[in-house]
C-alpha cells in the first residue's frame, strides 16, 4: 500500500476519545468516539474510507494515483453499501459477503460497469512523508467531521488562507508556496468545499470562524496567526480577529467583501446588484441540490452545468455562505465589531473594474462598484492603527491569480510587522 501514501503526509487524524476526569472531581461525561474505517480493493480498485461523525456517514475514496475524491449519500445498513462520488462521475452499489467484504458494482458514466470488492483493513492507511515535505492532511473535529488542511514550510507565526466564495485551497497557489519559504503556510477546505465534510448549516461566518478555531487546534498549530482571506473569506477572518484577537498575529484582506454589501450595492447600482443575483436565483429555481442528491447527475449534464456543479453538498454549501452574507453574517461581524489596536493589517483592492464583470454593467455602474467597494475597504483599513491600503493596478478581484506578487509581499510584509513586534 506504499503508493497510497506518497501524495498525502499524516492522512488521517485519529478518532476522537473521551478522557475522565481524575477523582475526587465528579466524572464529566465522555466525549463521543468517532469510528473510521479503511476498505481496500487491492492495486486495480480504489480505496474506501468511512467515518462517523454527529450528523451521519461521510466519508472519500482513494484512487490508484494517490487523489482523493468526496463520497457523497452514504447508505450502508449491516448487509448493503452504496454511495456516489459526483466529481468522477461515479456511484457504487454493494452487499456485504460472509467474509464481511463490499462486493458489488462500481458504476462511472460513459465506462462499462465493473465488479469491485472492498476488504475491510485492520487498521488505518499508513502515511508517508510527501516529496516535496508538504504535510496535507485530514484532522477530525470534536464533532467527529473531518477537515482538510495543507501545510508546507515551518516557522511561526503561522500563515492560513481562507478563499472566497465556493472556492478551496487550491486557490492559493503562488502565494501560498511563496509563503512557505518564509513561515508555516497552510490552506484549508472549508466545509463542504473541496475535500473537507460538510458541516451545519448554516453555514455563517460564525460557524467558518469557530470551524477555523477547532481546525488549527485538531492540527495543532499555535498562533498568534496571520490570517489571509480573499473576498467572501474576509468574513470569516474578520470575525475570528473580532472574537479571538488574542490569537491574531496579524491579516490580509484580498479584495475583501464588505459587511453589508448586498444592501450597499442595491442601493447603489440596482440594475447591476439584480444582475449580479441572476445566476444564484437561477440555481434556486432549479432546486439544484435536492435534484443533484436524488440522483447522479454527470457533470456535463446541463442541469449539473446550470447549477455549477453536480456535487450537492458543495452547492449547498456555497449557497449557504453567500445567503447568509446580507443579514446573518453582516449582524454576527456588526455585533463582534472591535478596534484591532495595531495589528499589522494590510487591505488589497482590486484596480481593475472592467475583468470579470456581467456583460450588462455599465461604465456608471463600474464606477459606482468602485466607490462602495473602496468605501468598505478604506473602513477595514482603519480597525487597525497600523492598516494600510493598497490598490492592485491591473488586478480584477481575483487578485492572487492577476497579480500574485501583490500578496505574496503583502504577507511578507505583515509577517515580518508581526515578527518585529512580537513580544
Amino acid at each position: 500500500m506504499k503508493r497510497f501514501g506518497i501524495a498525502l503526509t499524516a492522512l488521517l487524524a485519529a478518532a476522537c476519545n473521551g478522557e475522565k476526569a481524575a477523582d475526587p472531581t465528579p466524572a464529566a461525561p465522555a466525549a463521543p468516539v468517532y469510528k473510521e474505517s479503511w476498505f481496500s480493493g487491492g492495486d486495480a480498485a480504489p480505496t474506501l474510507q468511512l467515518h462517523e461523525t454527529q450528523y451521519g456517514l461521510h466519508g472519500r475514496i482513494l484512487d490508484q494515483l494517490g487523489k482523493f475524491y468526496p463520497v457523497r449519500g452514504i447508505s450502508r445498513t449491516e448487509t448493503s453499501l452504496a454511495f456516489t462520488v459526483p466529481s468522477l462521475d461515479a456511484a457504487f452499489n454493494a452487499t456485504k459477503t460472509p467474509e464481511g467484504a463490499w462486493a458489488g458494482k462500481w458504476e462511472q458514466i460513459g465506462h462499462p460497469a465493473e465488479d469491485v470488492s472492498l476488504a475491510q483493513l485492520p487498521g488505518a492507511l499508513e502515511a508517508q512523508p510527501a516529496p516535496d515535505g508538504s504535510d496535507a492532511r485530514f484532522v477530525s473535529l470534536p464533532d467527529g467531521r473531518q477537515m482538510f488542511i495543507h501545510c508546507i514550510g515551518s516557522g511561526t507565526p503561522a500563515v492560513l488562507f481562507d478563499s472566497g466564495a465556493g472556492s478551496d485551497s487550491s486557490a492559493w497557489p503562488g502565494a501560498w508556496q511563496e509563503t512557505g519559504k518564509a513561515t508555516l503556510a497552510c490552506t484549508y477546505d472549508r466545509a463542504g468545499l473541496g475535500l473537507s465534510d460538510p458541516g451545519p448549516l448554516p453555514r455563517d461566518t460564525s460557524a467558518v470562524a469557530n470551524d477555523i478555531e477547532a481546525l488549527l487546534t485538531a492540527a495543532k498549530i499555535p498562533g498568534p496567526y496571520i490570517l489571509v482571506g480573499h473576498s467572501l473569506g474576509s468574513y470569516h477572518i474578520r470575525q475570528f480577529a473580532n472574537t479571538r484577537f488574542d490569537q491574531m498575529a496579524g491579516m490580509v484582506l484580498v479584495d475583501p467583501s464588505g459587511d453589508g454589501q448586498e444592501a450597499r450595492f442595491m442601493a447603489a447600482i440596482p440594475k447591476a446588484f439584480a444582475s449580479s443575483k441572476a445566476q444564484m436565483d437561477a440555481m434556486k429555481s432549479l432546486n439544484c441540490v435536492a435534484n443533484l442528491r436524488a440522483k447522479l447527475v454527470a457533470k456535463a449534464d446541463k442541469l449539473a452545468q446550470d447549477c455549477l456543479g453536480n456535487d450537492a453538498d458543495i452547492i449547498e454549501s456555497y449557497l449557504s455562505e453567500v445567503d447568509a452574507m446580507a443579514v446573518v453574517s453582516t449582524e454576527q461581524l456588526t455585533k463582534s465589531r472591535r478596534q484591532w489596536g495595531a495589528l499589522p493589517l494590510i487591505v488589497l483592492t482590486r484596480g481593475d473594474y472592467d475583468k470579470e464583470m456581467p456583460p450588462t454593467f455599465s461604465a456608471e455602474d463600474r464606477k459606482g462598484m468602485q466607490k462602495v467597494w473602496v468605501a468598505m475597504h478604506e473602513e477595514m483599513t482603519a480597525l487597525s492603527t497600523a492598516g494600510k491600503h493598497i490598490t492592485v493596478p491591473g488586478a480584477g478581484h481575483s487578485i492572487q491569480r492577476d497579480k500574485a506578487q501583490a500578496v505574496i509581499d503583502a504577507v511578507a510584509e505583515v509577517l515580518a510587522a508581526a515578527r518585529a513586534t512580537k513580544p
